[in-house]
């Protein structure tokens, strides 16, 4: 797999992990605001971890540098 497509299905998966805070930011947004914040700050917390671990599990898995792991050594033909 490239750099380039390993990087785009990554930040794809970290978009994705992303949607449920959105989805509660924009009700929170027109319910009214006051009294969610805590809410939205523990929302925002498990979302970023979430994305973070999304990203270096799959950068791990397919091999590629991007996501903090260390490349496996290649097996030279």
């Amino acid at each position: 797999m490239t750099k380039s497509t390993l990087l785009r299905l990554q930040i794809t998966s970290f978009v994705l992990a992303h949607i449920p805070l959105f989805a509660l930011v924009l009700y929170a947004l027109t319910n009214g605001v006051s009294g969610r914040l805590d809410l939205l700050v523990v929302a925002l917390l498990a979302t970023v971890v979430a994305a973070v671990a999304i990203w270096m599990t799959l950068g791990r898995a397919l091999g590629g540098d991007l996501g903090g792991a260390a490349t496996p050594a290649q097996k030279s033909a």
